[in-house]
């Protein structure tokens, strides 16, 4: 999917870096999303999304499956980009410490299989990347599915896509943070 970078700079009211390639990673224990978004001077592209997939089960087993996969993905992408920025959603502590161990050492392992391929990586909070595209819930009370839509709804209007999947539309978000120049 391609759309004119002015169009989404527009909607942002951000400026977009220019020719860079980012690659958001929607770190989950069962369903990883990942988006790879590239930019030129006149448009920004939805170079590739994927999803990881583990069945809930043995964790040594789920890990051993997610690395298989992240391994292929990343050989794939190594042989089509150079990523310049790596963003990893870093995890935070809900009420669930299994689950703030899985998604640490998920995001561990993407960091380590992707350090070679891109030059630069940075763990965000998905707050802070949804502030920095200015999402904003339509009330304070929105969460869970409700908060999934929303996501997935202002990622579509941004780049004017279909996206179904909240894990790929949270991955969108990380990497199009990662092109909104800093100040």
């Amino acid at each position: 999917k391609k759309i004119k970078i002015s169009t989404v700079e527009n909607k942002l009211n951000e400026p977009l870096i220019r020719g860079m390639i980012t690659i958001g990673f929607d770190v989950s224990m069962y369903s990883t999303g990942i988006a790879i978004l590239r930019t030129t001077d006149d448009y920004l592209i939805l170079e590739q999304v994927k999803v990881v997939t583990v069945p809930k089960g043995e964790l040594l087993d789920s890990v051993d499956l997610f690395l298989t996969q992240i391994k292929d993905f990343k050989n794939e992408v190594a042989q089509k980009h150079k990523i310049d920025l790596s963003i990893i959603e870093d995890c935070f502590f809900l009420k669930n410490v299994k689950t703030l161990k899985a998604l640490a050492r998920f995001g561990i392992l993407i960091y380590d299989k992707f350090r070679d391929v891109a030059e630069a990586t940075k763990f965000v909070l998905p707050t802070q990347a949804r502030r920095k595209v200015h999402f904003a819930k339509s009330d304070k009370k929105v969460k869970g599915e409700a908060l999934k839509k929303e996501i997935i709804e202002y990622v579509n209007y941004l780049l004017e896509t279909k996206i179904e999947s909240h894990d790929i539309a949270d991955a969108v978000v990380l990497a199009l943070a990662g092109l909104i120049k800093e100040e």
